[in-house]
């Protein structure tokens, strides 16, 4: 696939192949993701997103890719939202993450 410099508003789901989402643009791991290996997930998180302006995230589970892609945003200033799946209704409703704030706070604190 082409890549362009077009910073752009996506719509994904966090791990391949764990639960069906409609609507969806795909996933940031694939289902080959490997959740002891930080530094090959750190990567794969850049190569999806590298180019992302704002965040919708289906939370599908698995906590370490969950904190890989909340860092990343953090990071990189990428407003998030997740979208927590509630099984009463079948519907999924929104957390915004204040990844801006966050990341400057933490810096300021000598983390980063």
């Amino acid at each position: 696939m082409k890549k362009t410099n077009e910073m752009k508003k996506m719509k994904l789901g966090l791990c391949e192949g764990r639960h069906p989402i409609e609507g969806i643009e795909g996933y940031v791991f694939t289902s080959t993701l490997d959740p002891t290996d930080i530094q090959g997930m750190s990567k794969a998180c850049h190569d999806k997103l590298w180019n992302c302006s704002g965040l919708d995230l289906y939370v599908t589970g698995l906590t370490v890719a969950l904190v890989t892609v909340i860092n990343y945003c953090c990071h990189n200033h990428i407003p998030l939202t997740l979208w927590h799946y509630d099984r009463d209704t079948g519907d999924y409703y929104p957390q915004k993450v204040a990844t801006r704030v966050d990341f400057d706070l933490l810096q300021e604190a000598g983390y980063y």
